[in-house]
């Protein structure tokens, strides 16, 4: 990423295959502050912020890489879409980009994503704010490019899809960080937890550093602290005693049975 230093400065985005040097996508935005620009890589996704100095607002950018289309009949029980099974940067057609940009509330120094064991649960969107010093996660689902414009259709519901809007509403019960205040934050990471349903977030880059767990899925793998373990265990040992005498009684009639 790049900007300019004119009065109107513009901020250059280029997806560029390190492998062929060719550009495989470039997008600008117009009136952009500043050269710290987070970008932010996570599976085909690419999301980066920058401030707008026009609307004052921060916008983020997001854009995602497919290797085509398929035609709505083109998956079936007899049919399949041909698929190559090697990739070459020289010869394999560039990838489709599709693109949204979006607006939040304050400025952003750095972006990260949750990690799991699995890669199962859904991703959340870390994001650290400049001014309040907070770090904010936000659901994948509420950035994705193809968000539709128009009504929303059935089928779109079904993927999880909800109608474009510009604005990210920040719920407080999506804040990790609470009442707490973050200075400068640079830099956020995560790691995977020995449980699917948990990820281990760490931000740093300023005097304060922070850590905490995240369940971007909730603790679907997890009992709940009210779980009653005892009444589980008086449950299990009595099922074992019943099996234990069942088998014993069944043993004792099949000997009954064989002297008679």
């Amino acid at each position: 990423a790049s900007s300019s230093t004119t009065s109107s400065p513009n901020l250059f985005i280029n997806l560029v295959d390190t492998v062929s040097g060719r550009i495989l996508h470039r997008t600008a935005h117009s009136d952009a502050a500043g050269t710290n620009v987070p970008v932010l890589i996570s599976e085909n996704w690419i999301i980066y912020a920058f401030s707008n100095l026009k609307s004052r607002r921060t916008e983020v950018g997001v854009m995602s890489l497919h290797e085509g289309m398929i035609d709505k009949q083109g998956i079936t029980a007899f049919s399949a879409p041909e698929q190559e099974l090697t990739f070459s940067s020289f010869t394999s057609p560039k990838p489709i980009v599709l693109a949204k940009t979006y607006t939040v509330a304050s400025p952003v120094t750095a972006l990260g994503v949750t990690t799991t064991r699995e890669g199962i649960s859904s991703k959340q969107i870390l994001m650290a704010s400049g001014e309040g010093g907070q770090v904010v996660s936000i659901d994948r689902r509420m950035l994705d490019p193809r968000r539709p414009t128009g009504q929303i259709k059935e089928s779109e519901k079904k993927e999880g899809l909800f109608q474009y809007h510009p604005l990210i509403p920040v719920s407080t019960l999506r804040i990790p960080s609470y009442s707490q205040r973050i200075e400068s934050v640079t830099s956020i990471v995560s790691t995977a937890a020995n449980v699917e349903s948990q990820s281990l977030v760490f931000a740093h880059g300023g005097p304060d550093l922070f850590f905490t767990r995240l369940s971007p899925s909730r603790g679907f793998d997890l009992l709940p602290d009210s779980f009653n373990r005892a009444l589980l265990s008086i449950v299990v040992v009595g099922l074992c005693v019943l099996v234990g005498s069942v088998k014993k009684m069944s043993t004792k009639k099949m000997t009954s049975v064989s002297w008679a």
